[in-house]
């Protein structure tokens, strides 16, 4: 047996001893495995420390385990989009979005309900459903913050893009089929209702379970489920149904981010807000600081300012020419004024 402090006591650690409560009650009975809620209660009621069996079993659940699991997927997909580093990123207010960012996921991993959700998106489909998810739920938390919405609406945005797909566990056959039949389209497009009801279910926030129904509505009404337009759109699932667009693109459909940033501009006002669009393309850096790429000259060149240009337009020095034979002289390219070149790929 060992007493441990709260700080070290993990989920899936077993009870040695029973905690008791001042007034004689007992709270957690000897050998109980302790959740994310015990530790949670015993963080609230001032309890210090605990005896643990054996600190190095833990009989961990699916749930315990994800709450570990989505914070560190969701710290690195954040960090990989906007490091620490300031000049890494579009923006100064990305960089302090990005901080909010990381203290919002550390209290939705507490929230048992969504990481139930989570851990059916990782077993039904980790690559189309979970990861997606995630990467989904980075990006419309950096747009919404960059839009200059508060915090309690950046962690409905963060929320909202983690559970937008839930819908589909109900129909995962529908996941991988390339071309479906009329009947499997109608009932594939009532996902973001069946998603809606499952949140609203689970005592979700009914704002929350909005994004779930609206994000695959489109600004100019040819979305579905309801065909809503504009401003009938709640502005967080306008937000997370681009958001959720360019992350399929990228994470699933080999579609290069110059390719599906270039549809997101040809689609501004169209499928797309056009405000959230201008906070996507200004704030969330397409091709990262110091990425190796290829243009679509064949030179391969080093990105070394993102923050000149809006959009995905950086500046790249060349180091190799077409015929990847490294160059003697200095050679930038401003993609933001050679309009006519563009990155092909990231190497």
């Amino acid at each position: 047996m060992s007493e441990l402090h709260l700080v070290e006591v993990k989920p899936g650690m077993k009870l040695e001893q029973a905690v008791v409560l001042p007034d004689g009650k007992t709270l957690l009975s000897t050998g109980t495995i302790l959740s994310i809620r015990n530790i949670e209660k015993l963080h609230e009621l001032g309890i210090s420390s605990v005896n643990i069996a054996d600190r190095y079993t833990h009989l961990i659940t699916p749930i315990d385990k994800m709450q570990s699991q989505l914070i560190e997927d969701f710290t690195r997909v954040l960090r990989r989009i906007a490091p620490k580093v300031p000049e890494a990123n579009k923006s100064d207010k990305v960089v302090k979005v990005a901080e909010v960012l990381e203290k919002i996921i550390h209290k939705i991993a507490r929230n048992e309900i969504v990481l139930e959700f989570m851990v059916e998106l990782r077993i039904i489909d980790k690559v189309k459903l979970y990861d997606h998810s995630v990467h989904t739920a980075v990006l419309s938390g950096l747009v919404a913050g960059s839009m200059g919405l508060d915090t309690e609406n950046i962690l409905c945005a963060v929320t909202g893009g983690l559970l937008h797909n839930i819908g589909v566990a109900e129909m995962p056959s529908l996941i991988n089929i390339p071309e479906r039949t009329p009947a499997q389209e109608n009932l594939w497009r009532e996902h973001p209702t069946y998603g809606y009801y499952f949140a609203i279910q689970k005592n979700i926030p009914r704002v929350i379970a909005n994004c779930i129904q609206f994000h695959h509505e489109k600004f100019d009404g040819s979305g579905y489920p309801k065909g809503a337009k504009g401003d009938e759109i709640p502005l967080l699932a306008r937000i997370i149904g681009l958001c959720t667009k360019y992350s399929a693109a990228v994470t699933y459909q080999n579609i290069s981010p110059y390719m599906a940033v270039e549809e997101i501009y040809g689609a501004s006002g169209i499928y797309y807000d056009p405000e959230v669009v201008k906070a996507f393309v200004n704030n969330i850096p397409i091709y990262p600081l110091g990425v190796m790429v290829r243009l679509s000259t064949k030179e391969v060149g080093i990105v070394s300012n993102i923050r000149k240009n809006e959009g995905p337009r950086p500046i790249v020095k060349v180091y190799f020419n077409r015929v990847n034979r490294p160059i003697t002289e200095d050679k930038i390219i401003d993609l933001g004024v050679e309009r006519t070149i563009f990155i092909e790929e990231i190497l």
